[in-house]
């Protein structure tokens, strides 16, 4: 049989197994995921030979910043770090300029997206005040997901007031569409960082600082908000960024009272500590004991997924003084390399690894099977890893406009060395091959 693509004597990774096999791709969907016959042919063949097939990775918390901060961001930038980093979706959020909130302004993101984007994409929709009347017509423009700040941000947007959120709640559980929060809790953030302004602190204890200024208690707090919320309305949540074990342990018990929530952490809670590392993002990176719990966390199951929380600034704006500097790190193009380097580390397997990035966020937000997997029907998205290419990060050869990264100089082993997107290279041997209004809009399947 002739196919578009054959991908060849590589070890696939499901979240079950990893076993030597081939793959068969024919109108941007996966044919076959077995070992082919010698008589079968395709337009191109790809040896991956002592390589990774994974699902494409999906990058489900990002910040492109398009429209309204371009000057930090947009999505042909962002979305080219993206697929140059093995992510082939990416969800996009809604603290941009104006707000994503109502179906126009969603539809102009869409025709911004659709003209720039590398990297398939969805976008979350903002909860606020004035939008209740919006939210059926963006659940059927195609939004992803919903977005609550309960505590203030990049943009410094408030949650919609208390019978507000409820009755919107209320008509997001009708629908079966999940809302994602950013659990702080804005009241005793202000007060802790007033406190901390005033604390001389030299060299890396502005770590520990930072997280004292955003203490566990705000983030625990707004989770025990976020889940009584869910708990009355019966609307399924997604608890985004957990950066403590408090916060892990919170929604571990929630989801064991039979409330719908889904969890997230990112890279740099699992890499860095407040008291070795000053990273200025929000929710704040934590101390050790925080960081090693949430590792237990993803071992027992209890956090899903992992996002980047992708949220360039620039250059210049990230060198100014600690309490100067505007919260937020790149990473979509360094997440993947920075998990396979843990993976390598013992932290965790690449089939737990399969399962936090590719399938847990494609079931979590509604758009599996088609994305999410290798079987057999689902979108042909795959990211091709080498487990043991070393290198070291360098933020200057990075591909977002902000070209700033935490993990500058840091030594890696494990890199994406192909990108796939529905049958199409956009990424081969670290060479960028795709082409803008390949792209497409993800939507849930309610």
């Amino acid at each position: 049989m002739h196919y578009d693509l054959i991908i060849k004597n590589g070890t696939i990774v499901t979240k079950e197994a990893s076993f030597q096999s081939d793959i068969a791709v024919k109108d941007g969907k996966i044919i076959k995921n077995e070992k082919l016959d010698k008589a079968d042919t395709a337009c191109e063949v790809y040896d991956a030979e002592g390589k990774h097939i994974l699902p494409g990775i999906i990058d489900a918390h990002v910040h492109f910043r398009d429209p309204g901060l371009t000057e930090k961001e947009d999505f042909e930038t962002g979305s080219i770090a993206a697929v140059m980093g093995g992510i082939t979706m990416i969800a996009d959020m809604p603290n941009v300029i104006p707000v994503t909130s109502t179906v126009e302004r969603f539809n102009e993101k869409l025709r911004i997206a659709k003209e720039k984007s590398y990297a398939d994409f969805a976008f979350f929709a903002l909860l606020n005040n004035e939008n209740t009347h919006e939210l059926e017509g963006l659940r059927a423009a195609g939004a992803l997901g919903f977005k609550v700040f309960l505590g203030t941000s990049t943009g410094e947007i408030a949650a919609p007031d208390m019978p507000v959120l409820i009755q919107q709640m209320e008509t997001c559980a009708s629908s079966g569409i999940r809302i994602g929060f950013h659990c702080e809790t804005s009241d005793i953030n202000s007060f802790n960082t007033s406190i901390c302004k005033n604390v001389i602190a030299a060299g890396n204890e502005k770590g520990i600082l930072l997280s004292e200024a955003r203490p566990v208690f705000s983030e625990a707090l707004a989770i025990q908000t976020a889940v009584c919320y869910a708990h009355y309305t019966k609307a399924k949540i997604h608890i985004h960024h957990i950066t403590s074990l408090d916060g892990a342990i919170l929604a571990a018990e929630a989801r064991n009272k039979g409330i719908a929530v889904s969890t997230e952490t990112c890279p740099h809670y699992l890499v860095f500590d407040a008291e070795k590392h000053v990273h200025k993002v929000y929710p704040p990176i934590r101390t050790e004991s925080h960081k090693n719990g949430l590792w237990e966390a993803i071992k027992k199951g209890v956090i899903d997924m992992i996002a980047s929380d992708h949220a360039p600034h620039l250059a210049a704006e990230k060198a100014l003084p600690v309490w100067e500097v505007p919260a937020g790190l790149c990473g979509v193009e360094t997440m993947v390399p920075v998990m396979l380097n843990e993976i390598n580390n013992g932290k965790i397997s690449i089939n737990e690894y399969v399962s936090l990035s590719s399938e847990a966020p494609a079931k979590i937000w509604g758009v599996y099977p088609q994305k999410g997997n290798l079987n057999c029907g689902a979108d042909a998205d795959i990211t091709i890893v080498d487990m043991n290419l070393k290198r070291k990060i360098k933020s200057d050869a990075l591909h977002s406009k902000s070209r700033t990264s935490p993990y500058d100089e840091m030594d890696i082993q494990g890199f994406p060395v192909a990108t796939i997107i529905r049958g199409v290279f956009v990424m081969k041997d670290g060479v960028l091959t795709g082409q803008k209004g390949h792209a497409k809009l993800i939507s849930p399947a309610l």
